[in-house]
């Protein structure tokens, strides 16, 4: 009689993906350095000239820490946002461009969650970011910037997460403040963020 034994599977990182093909669901890859393509829908309201949503187009890079666990389910990842390179046109007031604020001394950054959006493991983690960013109203000749951080959230099935979307969880009132006026009245109201996360930037 031959003695059965159960063959226990020790998860391992996978490498860090640099292609659609390389792509894993619910998989987690080894820290790396992503750079993607990226498309935001901003809900801003400019103090006295009403709302309305400014189309930006650009990309992000963002560093991946190695996980603390190859376990999906587990597994946590703390994530920085080095670069926020994006530009959209205003109907009222021209053209903007939108990037970190390096002068804040606040980091942009966040943490993909441990634990699943659902109780099935293989299932969407939670990745959540704060950001400090500031928008150059490059026709009106002011940058504007919040004080309190942007909280963007994203369900992800897979890292980085490429094809998903997010932004906001919900509809709110972030102040902005002129960069030359830090202590001044608010200018403009940030909404509401929609975010779609496309591929890799082409070189």
């Amino acid at each position: 009689m031959i003695n059965e034994k159960t063959q226990q599977t020790t998860k391992t990182l996978v490498p860090s993906p640099k292609s659609l093909d390389e792509l894993q669901l619910f998989t987690m890859p080894e820290g790396g350095m992503d750079q993607l393509n990226f498309i935001t829908w901003d809900t801003i309201e400019l103090i006295g000239q009403g709302e309305e949503v400014v189309e930006f187009h650009g990309y992000y890079m963002i560093d991946r820490a190695n996980p603390t666990s190859a376990d999906w389910a587990e597994a946590s990842v703390d994530i920085r946002m080095h670069e926020l390179n994006v530009d959209g046109v205003s109907k009222s007031f021209g053209r903007i461009h939108a990037s970190v604020n390096p002068d804040l001394g606040k980091i942009s950054g966040g943490q993909v969650r441990p634990g699943t959006t659902y109780t099935a493991p293989d299932s969407p983690k939670l990745c959540q970011m704060y950001g400090y960013m500031q928008f150059d109203l490059q026709d009106v000749g002011i940058t504007v910037f919040n004080k309190e951080p942007i909280v963007l959230e994203h369900n992800i099935t897979h890292i980085p997460p490429v094809g998903q979307g997010g932004g906001t969880k919900e509809r709110v009132d972030i102040p902005l403040y002129r960069k030359d006026d830090p202590d001044g009245d608010p200018v403009a109201i940030l909404h509401r963020v929609k975010t779609h996360i496309g591929s890799w930037l082409k070189k």
